[in-house]
């Protein structure tokens, strides 16, 4: 098993350390597949340069793509809405308080922005994917990875009020209701992404549905349920969405 594989960089509760060990199982056993964070750390690997300036929208309190590749990056430069939610965050050298739909920045400001966990909350994605696109040098990318909303998880997530949603996720996965915000899903299906990168003048790179069974593994036997589940067809067992897309150089 790859003890090593998805390094730490911070502490974890109980609950989150168990999905932990689950999909480093997976991995073990699936050498083809890549937790999403690590496929989208990946995809900006390969297309990063040495030097490149870097905006992590939506920061809250860590970037994994850009603590793994940090030494990639001459600048590293945050924003979001809450600047209580950007206390913990120190990997990046400045944070500024602002909407994705609004940024505070000069046109062409960034070779690559980055999004974790932030595209289903946005009320107006199709905004946020235009000022995206507005401090994106010319030839630079957007990488995100955000919920599937075709996904079984996801379309439950979507049937239950915010109260029974925060108290299963506080119960099941160890999260606090202070960091569950409102969810929207409004650019959070291969589609809907499509249309609205289209309409925001993007390219597309990559987008893609990725399986993860650690959301439904608490032990060996809902584990191997989930494994099986992983294998079959369509976007149901498949809870995230990883993308690049590209302003046109």
């Amino acid at each position: 098993m790859p003890m090593s594989y998805i390094t730490v960089y911070s502490d974890l509760n109980k609950k989150e350390r168990r999905q932990l060990e689950y999909k480093r199982r997976y991995k073990a056993e699936h050498p083809d597949w890549d937790d999403s964070m690590v496929m989208l750390t990946n995809l900006v690997r390969e297309r990063v340069r040495p030097g490149s300036f870097v905006l992590d929208a939506g920061c809250g309190h860590g970037n994994f793509v850009i603590d793994e590749l940090r030494t990639l990056f001459s600048s590293a430069v945050g924003v979001d809405a809450d600047a209580e939610a950007t206390g913990k965050n120190v990997c990046l050298d400045r944070v500024e308080i602002g909407t994705l739909d609004r940024l505070p920045f000069p046109d062409g400001s960034f070779d690559v922005v980055t999004s974790l966990w932030v595209l289903e909350h946005l009320k107006r994605p199709d905004a946020a994917f235009k000022e995206i696109r507005r401090v994106l040098k010319p030839g630079g990318f957007f990488a995100f990875v955000t919920p599937n909303k075709r996904s079984l998880l996801i379309g439950l997530r979507r049937l239950m009020t915010k109260r029974i949603a925060d108290a299963l996720l506080s119960r099941i996965y160890g999260r606090e209701d202070k960091d569950v915000f409102e969810v929207h899903y409004r650019a959070n299906s291969v589609r809907a992404l499509r249309a609205i990168a289209s309409e925001a003048g993007l390219h597309i790179d990559v987008v893609c549905e990725n399986p993860d069974p650690s959301y439904t593994s608490f032990d060996s036997f809902t584990y191997r349920l989930s494994s099986v589940a992983t294998l079959l067809p369509g976007p149901f067992f498949r809870p995230h969405l990883v993308g690049v897309l590209r302003r046109p150089a």
